[in-house]
């Protein structure tokens, strides 16, 4: 998935007759503390709030200066959330050839997510942990294939402290139960589990029967 995909053009710009007053009161209506700054259809640079907060309100935006920090249209979508990490930006803008052709925005990157990536789908989400040596994506799709569901996305995060990498995947169903029962057989840590609220509460009365065996 590519910024050119996921760029949304409803996101406004700053124009360089606008005066900071006004951009300022555009970033606080969108929540955004960046805004491109285009001439035309020509990226001129991304302009922050801090810069503006410095600078007299009727100032007009072309006598500033604004950040060249923008995104190729093929930057993987993985990149361009790195890039806005790194940066410390809400907003990354999508520049072809010194073409403003839209922006990145996390709302934009959460809406990919929720619809496009699987994340947002009804079902389980399933967190396991796994030696960094024995991580097989392929073997754990095989063991959620094997007991009726299936994979719709999946994110793994290392965990290099203890050499263990935590594999989280969201399901197609909310039934987990057999999954996690093959899971634990196949040697697997369950971390954790979502949206599965049959298995959730009868976990928690056992969990509260227990207690009360122990309080006995």
């Amino acid at each position: 998935m590519y910024a050119q995909r996921i760029l949304s053009r409803d996101l406004p710009t700053a124009r360089p007759d606008d005066p900071v007053v006004r951009v300022l009161e555009l970033m606080d209506e969108y929540k955004v503390r960046q805004l491109p700054l285009v001439d035309g259809e020509e990226f001129v640079g991304l302009v922050y709030e801090d810069d503006l907060l410095e600078a007299e309100e009727t100032t007009p935006m072309a006598l500033l200066v604004g950040q060249p920090v923008f995104a190729a249209p093929h930057l993987h979508l993985y990149d361009v959330v790195s890039a806005m990490v790194k940066g410390e930006v809400d907003v990354m803008p999508v520049v072809k050839e010194g073409k403003y052709l839209g922006a990145v925005n996390r709302a934009a990157i959460l809406a990919f997510l929720t619809d496009h990536a699987g994340w947002g789908h009804p079902g389980g989400t399933v967190v396991v942990e796994v030696p960094e040596v024995d991580v097989s994506l392929s073997e754990l799709a095989r063991i959620v294939e094997s007991n009726g569901a299936r994979v719709l996305a999946y994110n793994l995060v290392a965990k290099p402290e203890n050499q263990l990498v935590e594999v989280t995947f969201k399901l197609n169903t909310q039934d987990v139960e057999p999954l996690l029962d093959a899971l634990q057989r196949f040697g697997y840590t369950i971390q954790t589990f979502f949206h599965s609220p049959e298995l959730e509460e009868e976990m928690r009365e056992r969990f509260e029967a227990f207690m009360r065996y122990l309080n006995a």
